[in-house]
């Protein structure tokens, strides 16, 4: 297998850094406005995440290095087979707040106790990595340029009733980015441990490459959906109650430069996945009071990451300074600290933020 290092192919769009400084303005005047409207901020109604704001549950995970992981991957996290990273895993939807509507779905994974360099990915903390992944394998919007005037279409729509044109004509201009986002609208799951996952965006990982994504194991029936707006975060209790859940935790590796390109979020890498990790969701409690605060407090990012590991492309450039100001003005509405969870607060079930 030819693995294609990253460093070559990385090209900044033009005005990608005036592109990512308007994102942060215009999603936090978004989130802002949001928060005035609905009266937000208050420990009963606190103000959400921009993206992913409604979650089912963060629970306790282990995350097992393959014992026979091939020699191109043992970097960064894969580099000791057989390892077990003690974790916690955030099921979201992308959108909807209402668990019966379509839409798409997120899957955060946080590994703890994770030493290695971060010199050029890692931000203030360091003993976490971070995985954030969509039930979709690609996305909606190819790099920043895109992003912003997306962004500043759907800051117009808001705004004025006239300004939903501006979304309907950007579509027109990037009709593929429309058809995509339509797939992802009508997603569908059922149950969030029964469901796939892709990370999108690519990563580094040693000498090339990779894209992320998890495999769910089928080790038992279905759960049965009840319908109500939180039918997912039941089925997830329903699950979890009855049988651990499993999911294969796969790469997919960069071998052609011109079918899987590193700034083009939009482009499907096909590419054969290979197993990395097992992820173990042992059988447990997760909607305790306490536990659901947690989950709405607790971050994640892309850049959460040891170097071995740093995020690749335009959108992923975009997320790094992106996450920071919206997870920054969240915490601080919201009066709670923005701590790193520890082995020690998984273990004991203290509070954390």
């Amino acid at each position: 297998m030819q693995i294609i290092h990253p460093s070559e192919v990385e090209q900044i769009p033009e005005g990608e850094a005036e592109a990512i400084q308007k994102i942060i303005d215009i999603e936090l005047r978004l989130l802002q406005r949001r928060v005035a409207q609905d009266h937000l901020g208050s420990p009963d109604r606190p103000v959400p995440r921009a993206q992913h704001p409604k979650h089912h549950g963060c629970v306790r995970a282990d995350f097992v290095i393959a014992d026979d992981i091939p020699i191109d991957f043992r970097y960064g996290v894969f580099r000791e087979p057989g390892k077990v990273f003690p974790s916690w895993i955030r099921f979201s939807n992308a959108r909807k707040l209402d668990d019966r509507e379509t839409g798409g779905h997120g899957m955060a994974i946080k590994l703890m106790q994770v030493a290695g360099d971060r010199g050029r990915a890692g931000e203030q903390h360091d003993q976490s990595q971070d995985f954030l992944l969509l039930d979709n394998p690609v996305f909606f919007i190819k790099n920043a340029v895109e992003f912003a005037e997306f962004d500043q279409a759907l800051l117009k729509s808001k705004v004025s009733q006239w300004g939903k044109l501006s979304v309907l004509w950007y579509f027109l201009r990037h009709p593929r980015e429309f058809w995509i986002l339509r797939q992802i609208e009508k997603n569908q799951c059922s149950d969030p441990l029964g469901t796939k996952y892709w990370s999108v965006t690519p990563y580094k990982l040693g000498k090339g490459a990779v894209k992320y994504m998890t495999m769910p194991r089928a080790d038992g029936p279905p759960v049965a959906t009840i319908q109500s707006g939180d039918q997912l975060r039941t089925a997830m209790k329903t699950h979890l109650q009855t049988r651990d859940a499993y999911f294969d935790f796969c790469v997919q590796p960069r071998v052609d430069a011109t079918e899987q390109p590193i700034e083009d979020a939009t482009r499907l890498w096909r590419s054969s996945p290979q197993k990395v990790a097992t992820i173990h969701i042992p059988c447990q409690s997760f909607d305790s009071p306490e536990q659901m605060e947690f989950c709405e407090n607790i971050s994640f990012s892309p850049w959460q990451a040891l170097d071995d590991h740093r995020p690749l492309g335009s959108l992923n450039r975009m997320r790094k300074a992106t996450y920071v100001a919206l997870s920054d003005f969240r915490h601080r509405e919201n009066r709670v600290p923005n701590i790193e969870p520890t082995p020690e607060t998984l273990q004991s079930g203290k509070r954390a933020s």
